[in-house]
């Protein structure tokens, strides 16, 4: 599992449990099955830490950006490096034993850069 797909998951839960606390708040209060004070007392605190999770959020949804910029970066190397593999077999500079085994690893590393990025393209767009 990525680095940040836990932080992710347990802050974007947290955010959303929190909500749901705070529309339980205003739907007690509009029921008048809590008193004003009461609901300004537990809401202020419920605010802050929506506030400080929103805000944690955003930070993690900019490295998440960054990282998915990284990963586009790298599979943009990891294709170039394919078709420098596929020039090379066809001009016979390499054996195909050798080619078999490096088109492997590209592939591989290819297939496992994509799926990270999508991940995190799925990430936040359930955030967005």
């Amino acid at each position: 599992m990525s680095s940040w797909k836990n932080t992710f998951d347990v802050v974007h839960s947290e955010l959303e449990l929190a909500k749901r606390k705070k529309q339980a708040l205003d739907e007690l209060l509009a029921k008048n099955r809590m008193s004003q004070p009461t609901y300004e007392h537990i809401v202020g605190s419920l605010n802050d830490n929506i506030d400080d999770l929103e805000s944690h959020l955003k930070l993690l949804m900019q490295k998440m950006t960054e990282r998915a910029d990284e990963l586009e970066s790298q599979a943009e190397l990891i294709k170039q490096f394919l078709v420098s593999l596929e020039m090379r077999i066809i001009a016979n500079e390499i054996k195909q034993d050798t080619y078999e085994k490096n088109k492997r690893a590209f592939e591989l590393g290819l297939k496992a850069t994509e799926d990270e990025l999508t991940e995190i393209k799925g990430a936040i767009t359930k955030v967005i």
